[in-house]
């Protein structure tokens, strides 16, 4: 038994505000940035934007459909945001920092959680570490697109403020 961790990080083209704004956006802009598969039918149930916001969403992993119950924290609005699984109470955790004068972020997802003992455990400790961690990379490359296509927008369009 003991302490399971899984993280990804990446360099995101755009600056720290904006990556935090699609991050807490669950209405709009999140959906967008999940990987399907493995994810699919995120649905708010409340709130919608930031700290309180409570939604569902399903994943497959391991052959498996599991929807998953989640609340919304900012425990540092515009820094950090997180996830917590209201069934089992393991926490994502998201995490934006400034880079190259504010002009871009290195954005990081982490979870951790207590292993179990026995073959559950195992699994814990050497599978799902490998599975979420190729999750959230492909979720953070898909945030990094998806500011890139944001950001070719408001410059192709001089009236969103995006001449330069």
């Amino acid at each position: 038994m003991g302490r399971t961790r899984v993280q990804a990080e990446r360099l995101i083209g755009a600056p720290p505000a904006a990556v935090y704004a699609v991050l807490a956006d669950y209405t709009t802009h999140h959906p967008r940035i999940m990987p399907a598969p493995p994810f699919s039918d995120l649905e708010v149930e409340s709130g919608g934007v930031g700290a309180g916001t409570v939604f569902h969403i399903t994943v497959r992993m391991l052959g498996r459909r599991q929807r998953l119950h989640m609340r919304v924290a900012e425990p540092k609005p515009g820094q950090i945001l997180t996830e917590t699984n209201l069934d089992t109470g393991v926490v994502t955790e998201f995490t934006v920092a400034p880079r190259d004068g504010r002009s871009r972020t290195l954005a990081e997802m982490s979870s951790e959680w207590e292993s179990k003992g026995g073959v559950r455990g195992l699994v814990d400790r050497l599978l799902t570490p490998r599975l979420m961690g190729r999750m959230f990379a492909r979720q953070l490359h898909q945030l990094d697109q998806y500011m890139g296509a944001a950001n070719d927008r408001l410059a192709s369009d001089p009236g969103a403020g995006g001449e330069r």
